[in-house]
């Protein structure tokens, strides 16, 4: 059976950049029909989006308590069309003779309790990224402005997506942490380090005119990042202590990808799922007082 491969990242953390850095090293993505796209990102497979969708109840900006969907793991048929979806990812992998596929959706890590053990040995490839630069652009794609954009409700959606990485993939073997600044900063380095973990966990031997990592190495253009923290995580006010430590406790991951991990260290504050539902009916007006301005 070919290997299933999770690019697992919240929104504009560099997903679309490693799907396409995966797809190069020899991954399956899916039929180019079957492939979302936009201007916000690509490669993203629509049979997944959809049954994210229902799992979510078409709300990505509130995470999913992790209990409910574990329950939804109970359901026959929501169980039946996850496992029919990654049946056909692996029939149209192997008609092609590739050695893995690979999926992708920036909703991926809230709906993680749901998919973890549909997936079976998955290999993870998890992009590391400044949580503010993750948080202004996705806030674009809102229509917010950076200085209406709520920092501190930004920074408790991604703690709570990355804790879930943290502890859906702290016992698997078959993970790596691409860290997005080094990317962008050093590409050949980085992508020869993602290409020689895909061909150890795949039993791949590189051919000696292997040109897999140039290929990769082209996607990636310094130019095309739109968005750059101004300021060290530690600098930021809204930022928790148990903020801060995490996204430090994630650069060590990109470095020591199985270092121990200890839920306690990171622990989210009292009231944050409150306060995210309240931001959550507040943009619809924060959104649209910016675009009458414009107009």
């Amino acid at each position: 059976m070919p290997h299933r491969m999770i690019v697992c990242g919240i929104y504009r953390s560099g997903t679309s950049l490693t799907t396409r850095l995966v797809q190069e090293w020899g991954a399956y993505i899916g039929r180019k029909d079957d492939l979302f796209e936009d201007e916000y990102g690509y490669l993203e497979h629509l049979a997944l989006q959809k049954l994210n969708d229902e799992l979510l109840n078409n709300n990505s900006r509130v995470p999913t308590p992790v209990d409910v969907l574990l329950a939804k793991t109970k359901d026959t048929d929501l169980k039946q069309r996850a496992e029919i979806i990654l049946e056909e990812m692996d029939k149209e992998a192997r008609a092609q003779s590739l050695p893995a596929w690979a999926w992708k959706d920036p909703r991926l890590p809230l709906t993680l309790p749901f998919w973890a053990d549909l997936w079976k040995d998955a290999i993870f490839i998890i992009p590391v990224r400044h949580p503010v630069e993750t948080i202004l652009s996705a806030a674009k794609m809102e229509g917010l402005e950076p200085e209406n954009t709520p920092l501190s409700a930004g920074l408790a959606y991604w703690q709570f997506c990355m804790l879930n990485i943290l502890n859906f993939t702290q016992n698997s073997a078959r993970k790596i942490f691409i860290s997005y600044d080094k990317l962008i900063q050093n590409p050949s380095q980085e992508c020869s380090r993602l290409c020689n973990f895909l061909d150890q966990h795949c039993g791949i031997t590189p051919s000696e005119d292997d040109q897999r990592v140039d290929r990769m190495t082209a996607h990636i253009h310094a130019d095309k990042r739109h968005y750059q923290a101004p300021a060290s995580l530690a600098d930021l006010e809204v930022a928790t202590t148990e903020q801060r430590a995490l996204y430090n406790f994630l650069r060590v991951k990109t470095i020591h990808p199985n270092e121990s991990f200890r839920p306690s260290d990171f622990a989210l504050y009292p009231g944050w799922m409150e306060y995210l539902q309240a931001m959550d009916m507040l943009v619809p007006f924060i959104t649209g007082e910016e675009n009458t301005q414009q107009g």
